[in-house]
């Protein structure tokens, strides 16, 4: 499934594509959705924005479009009336006068208004987005705080109440990079080790949004490079890299199953 940055530069993409232009054409795939391909024409897009894992776009007129990607949604962008080769089926295309956006395989997807977007039951629940306003100080108190403290960090992390966009590949990253290990919970932590735990998830997911997917820093990436490492692991400290060294100690990583998901530990840098 996407994580919060692929979704915020899928956001960037579309608001290049279409934002602040006017729809020229709207297909939707769900019947319920199809009295707004005609009510949509004529209307600019006027803001695209990434919400966790979830994406809304304005459009004049107040409608809320409304999309989550789940494990197989993918935009793409195209010229104006142009499709890509793809066994995906299209669920949605906002098309201005120069390009499509185009949403396929998304089982989510609503168009609401003002009011019905603030009662969605996603947005409403949303934590602090991870990668628009939020700081360690935040982050570090959310977690101290009685609502969250009693749980695993390995929970916590998949839980998008706590802190939206987080999803298995960052909380992996993130609880290396922090040297937390995953069944550790926040009330096992000192104030000053929760507030590097809060920068650890502000530099991981940046630097994973910024880098299109890469979460180590730039020596590790030359080092994983060098050794003829593909991208499916080189931009990883762990995610996907059972049975290799760790990068920073030369420990066995292990793979296993907490809170439902895959996760990948170093023993020995995320012994405490």
């Amino acid at each position: 499934m996407p994580e919060g940055p692929e979704i915020h530069r899928e956001a960037d993409k579309i608001r290049d594509a279409i934002g602040n232009q006017p729809c020229r054409y709207a297909y939707f795939y769900h019947d319920h959705l199809k009295p707004f391909e005609k009510e949509l024409v004529g209307s600019t897009f006027n803001s695209v924005e990434a919400h966790g894992k979830g994406m809304v776009i304005e459009i004049e007129g107040g409608h809320y479009f409304y999309s989550h990607n789940q494990l197989y949604g993918k935009w793409y962008i195209k010229p104006a009336g142009e499709y890509p080769d793809t066994n995906r089926e299209l669920r949605a295309e906002l098309r201005t006068d120069l390009n499509s956006a185009l949403l396929y395989s998304a089982s989510e997807i609503e168009i609401m208004d003002k009011e019905s977007l603030n009662e969605h039951s996603y947005l409403t629940k949303l934590g602090p987005d991870v990668l628009r306003d939020v700081t360690p100080e935040l982050i570090a108190e959310r977690a101290g705080s009685d609502q969250f403290n009693g749980r695993s960090f390995a929970a916590l992390l998949l839980d998008q109440q706590f802190l939206g966009g987080v999803g298995n590949y960052l909380r992996t990253e993130i609880l290396f990079h922090s040297a937390i290990h995953p069944k550790d919970r926040p009330k096992d932590l000192t104030d000053e080790e929760l507030l590097e735990f809060g920068k650890s998830v502000l530099t991981i997911s940046h630097r994973s949004y910024e880098s299109g997917g890469i979460t180590v820093d730039d020596e590790s990436l030359r080092t994983a490079k060098s050794r003829g490492e593909k991208r499916k692991t080189h931009r990883y400290y762990l995610f996907g890299r059972e049975d290799d060294d760790c990068r920073v100690c030369g420990s066995t990583i292990v793979k296993k199953k907490i809170s439902g998901r895959r996760i990948y530990i170093c023993s020995n840098c995320q012994n405490r």
